[in-house]
């Protein structure tokens, strides 16, 4: 795998994150907090824990410490779409900084259980991708018992769009 795919995969993340945010910004603050049976509750819950992970696996990549209280959780969708775009837009930097021939390196880290763990950087990038993309079915998912239209946010999608935005 080459280290554009890795930030191709960065960039899917945003999308993704955005689509979903305009996907909830028209519910009512009723519908965001209903509890759905969703492995995080509700839609409120489930983009919070994907924050929240994003959040707390960027700090390990930055080698900065992290705890459970380090994370501030956005209460409103318009929190969560500054502090998660913001984000993920650190994710992509921080991507463009990793040298080419850096991406096997080991990450070392402490689990919140007191474990410790090492992952390639780009086993922890595309888990990161994949547990946003896991998350955001459910919130899909969610979308559909409230009612609303959800967007199309599988990753082959994204790819057209970047095909399209390439041939242009």
């Amino acid at each position: 795998m080459t280290p554009e795919i890795f930030r191709t995969h960065l960039a899917y993340k945003e999308w993704q994150a955005r689509l979903l945010i305009q996907a909830v910004k028209p519910l009512t603050v009723g519908d965001f907090d209903a509890v759905r049976g969703a492995s995080h509750g509700s839609i409120k819950g489930t983009l919070q824990h994907m924050y929240g992970a994003d959040f707390i696996w960027l700090r390990r990549v930055q080698k900065i410490p992290v705890t459970r209280a380090d994370v501030k959780m956005p209460e409103t969708v318009t929190e969560l779409e500054e502090r998660w775009l913001a984000l993920i837009g650190e994710w992509k930097s921080w991507a463009e900084t990793i040298p080419d021939t850096s991406w096997n390196d080991k990450l070392e880290y402490t689990m919140f259980d007191g474990s410790h763990r090492s992952n390639p950087l780009w086993q922890v990038v595309l888990h990161v991708v994949n547990h946003g993309t896991l998350h955001g079915g459910q919130v899909v998912t969610m979308l559909r018992q409230a009612g609303v239209t959800p967007p199309q946010t599988d990753i082959l999608f994204f790819y057209r769009e970047l095909n399209a935005v390439a041939v242009a």
